[in-house]
């Protein structure tokens, strides 16, 4: 994966909160499981709206 370097201004006190809650190493990786969890949360929800509502009733009857 390529990386590239940046300059941000970020709140320093969710970055702190942020890396307690993760227990991450260092800035760079809060900032990067941050931006996973959104990039995740929204595929998720794609999937959910693609295939809300296509169930049947049946499909949810013990066989």
């Amino acid at each position: 994966m390529a990386k590239v370097q940046m300059s941000l201004r970020l709140d320093a006190r969710l970055i702190r909160e942020a890396q307690r809650i993760l227990r991450a190493r260092s800035k760079t990786e809060v900032v990067e499981r941050a931006l996973s969890t959104v990039v995740e949360q929204e595929k998720h929800r794609q999937l959910i709206r693609r295939f809300s509502g296509t169930a049947k009733p049946e499909d949810f009857r013990d066989s």
